[in-house]
């Protein structure tokens, strides 16, 4: 998806280009423009790239526009690349590549009245999103303090595990060491994360256990958090797939969590 913040699509390859790099300035910091167009007839452009390497996230991101009303034809591109790597995710660093063929892109509007680029289909591509385990155990252990010191706890000794229990789905675990004041207490955080068909992560069997006073307080604060997220769904790639369909959808875990997936049209 790609919201171009105008009510009027751009009417030349040199407009869109400009408009698209506005666009993902506002929700990355960016070393330099990401996006290159070469066209063949606008709207038939020959190549679109969308470069993100050394990209941060500037803050929050916004959510997704809601879009309104019937899609229609925009732009065909015969070749699409989006990349980037060592995307910057608070502490993790997320690497992904995206390659397509035969794109179809179609527009519409947000509830605002801007333009909103939507994939509609794809004759051919694939995907590959990967973080080292490393990047994402320091991303849960920045969570889990900033939650736990709320409560005059601190939290220091996190292991993540990962194990693949099947070709979309992996068990994980959180080991980890409550303190508060001079009582200290080990915690394990349990749960289950699955990717569907629309490459959408969905976590479920969230639990919080451990031995003694603190682990008794800490689970007890962070259970509640954790119920919040028991069946919350994570899209990993925001475009809406219209005619596209994924398949071949594989997870696989080792100092490195890859996703890849294969697309194209359902026809």
């Amino acid at each position: 998806m790609f919201p171009l913040n105008t009510a009027t699509f751009p009417s030349t390859a040199v407009d869109l280009q400009a408009r698209l790099n506005e666009s993902l300035r506002k929700v990355f910091n960016l070393p330099r423009d990401p996006v290159e167009l070469r066209e063949t007839a606008y709207p038939h452009l020959a190549e679109m790239r969308v470069s993100l390497d050394g990209a941060k996230l500037a803050g929050r991101p916004p959510a997704p526009p809601r879009v309104s009303g019937q899609a229609v034809p925009a732009l065909t591109v015969d070749s699409f690349a989006a990349t980037g790597s060592g995307v910057s995710v608070g502490p993790a660093a997320v690497d992904f590549a995206l390659q397509a063929k035969g794109v179809e892109l179609h527009r519409a509007n947000d509830e605002q009245g801007n333009v909103v680029l939507l994939l509609q289909d794809a004759a051919e591509g694939e995907i590959e999103i990967s973080t080292s385990t490393s990047g994402l155990q320091a991303l849960i252990a920045e969570v889990a303090s900033a939650e736990a010191g709320k409560h005059g706890v601190s939290v220091d000794n996190v292991q993540l595990s990962l194990r693949s229990s099947g070709p979309r789905s992996l068990a994980a675990e959180v080991r980890l060491r409550g303190r508060k004041l001079f009582m200290s207490a080990a915690l394990r955080i349990t749960g289950q994360l699955d990717i569907d068909d629309e490459l959408n992560a969905r976590l479920s069997g969230l639990d919080c256990t451990g031995e003694g006073a603190i682990a008794s307080v800490a689970c007890g604060f962070l259970k509640p958090q954790l119920q919040k997220m028991e069946g919350r769904v994570f899209p990993m790639m925001s475009l809406p797939l219209g005619q596209v369909r994924l398949r071949d959808v594989h997870i696989a875990v080792g100092e490195r969590l890859s996703v890849t997936a294969e697309f194209g049209s359902a026809a």
